[in-house]
């Protein structure tokens, strides 16, 4: 009798075994924030993706995503720009603390993922990309969409799960997508009134001019109109709760032209950021009235600002 030994034997890759991919392009949305407000302006997106086990392998490795440089090739900041308007520098971060941005190589986004040949032969998941972009907005940001587009972002499978496994030489990118980030700055406008005082008159009443003045701050190319409504009245007098007496206001020093709502009384300007304020002169007039009895006599007046 003869007795033969077979060695049988066969070599597996490392990552042969495994096809991962991603699923949708991601839209990091800053939103449409208040460009008066200050502060840090965040976002979130969610990658979402898949490895597929088509035969016996490694059952652990990692997955490292990228983020590409920015529509201009910039990494530290990349920026969002609208029309070559006011750039926005802004990051994406692997954490919710957004301490570490996520590079286009190198050093990317670990995720380690266990596929053990008594597993699942699919495994699902997601990653989540953190942006910060810094407050308080430019003064001078031009309003509209500002966006960025980072094409060719990839994503390697890489064999191990130490820490440095990002950092190993990686062959070609297992898959890519595409990372847009946008914020959507408003048409807003802030405004501010002083009071309008003719002070003590004597009585009879003279005719009586006083001043005071508006100021309005808006984003950058937005036109704007100023309007005085007609007062608590209705009908721009003044009243001490019994008696009334009458007032105007007006666009211009000479008082020939009242200020009112309709579209042909109202004052206009355009916006110049939110830094810097547009100051318009209110010129108010008492006529003279002998029969007025004395008191304090006071309005309200609502400014309204349409843009």
């Amino acid at each position: 009798r003869a007795a033969f030994l077979i060695l049988l034997a066969v070599t597996f890759n490392a990552n042969a075994a495994v096809v991962c991919g991603l699923s949708g392009d991601p839209v990091l949305d800053f939103g449409t924030p208040d460009p008066f407000a200050g502060g840090d302006i965040i976002a979130e997106a969610s990658l979402s993706w898949e490895c597929t086990k088509d035969s016996p392998g490694q059952p652990s490795f990692t997955l490292c995503f990228y983020v590409s440089a920015d529509s201009s090739g910039q990494i530290a900041a990349r920026t969002l720009e609208s029309g070559g308007a006011t750039t926005l520098p802004f990051n994406v971060y692997s954490d919710p603390a957004r301490t570490i941005i996520i590079q286009p190589t190198l050093d990317g986004f670990p995720v380690i993922v266990d596929m053990p040949n008594q597993g699942p032969d699919t495994v699902t998941g997601t990653i989540n990309l953190y942006g910060k972009l810094p407050g308080p907005l430019p003064p001078d940001v031009k309003t509209g969409l500002h966006q960025t587009i980072m094409a060719s972002s990839q994503l390697h499978v890489v064999p191990g799960t130490s820490s440095n496994a990002c950092s190993n030489a990686k062959g070609g990118e297992d898959d890519t997508y595409t990372l847009t980030a946008q914020v959507s700055i408003p048409n807003q406008c802030q405004v501010t009134a002083t009071n309008l005082d003719f002070g003590t008159q004597s009585s009879p009443l003279p005719q009586t001019d006083s001043q005071s003045s508006i100021t309005v701050r808006c984003t950058n190319n937005s036109a704007f109109t100023v309007g005085l409504d007609e007062g608590l009245n209705g009908d721009r007098t003044l009243t001490d709760g019994t008696n009334f007496i009458d007032y105007e206001l007006y666009l211009d020093p000479a008082r020939s032209q009242p200020w009112g709502k309709d579209p042909g009384s109202r004052q206009s300007g355009s916006g110049e950021g939110t830094g810097s304020a547009i100051l318009f002169q209110v010129y108010g007039r008492l006529p003279a009235d002998p029969g007025a009895v004395p008191g304090t006599y006071t309005d309200t007046v609502t400014v309204d600002v349409e843009f």
